[in-house]
């Protein structure tokens, strides 16, 4: 049960380090972004989630109340910004060069998400 939640703590530490780049370009590039409302929406709630995901890692990898309140107040905004915990399995794409197989990878993503919110409920719900 601990260690459940230590791993998804180490999941969201992947997920700091493999979405870095990616908001290292969105701040690089902030001038761009006043342009179009809904790509600044989606930008900041990124670099939001991006944010928040340090204080998930840390409250998970520590047993703390605040990592699991802190994801289920993550849960919808990774949806709408597509970044999910099992996210890294979307690298696959580039490893193998097989069609269609980026919407078996999304789809694994999106599951795998909702099995760590299934999983993070039952254990809350056995410590409570």
């Amino acid at each position: 049960m601990k260690n459940t939640l230590r791993f998804f703590g180490l999941l969201d530490i992947l997920t700091i380090v493999l979405l870095a780049p990616q908001i290292w370009i969105l701040l690089e590039n902030y001038e761009q972004l006043q342009n179009n409302i809904a790509v600044q929406t989606i930008s900041y709630l990124r670099i939001l989630v991006f944010l928040s995901l340090f204080s998930s890692a840390t409250g998970h990898l520590l047993l703390k109340r605040f990592g699991v309140i802190t994801y289920y107040v993550q849960f919808v905004f990774r949806f709408v910004t597509l970044i999910f915990t099992f996210g890294f399995i979307t690298y696959l794409n580039d490893v193998f060069d097989i069609g269609g197989i980026f919407r078996i990878t999304l789809t694994l993503a999106v599951f795998g998400e909702f099995l760590r919110a299934f999983y993070t409920y039952k254990i809350v719900k056995q410590i409570v």
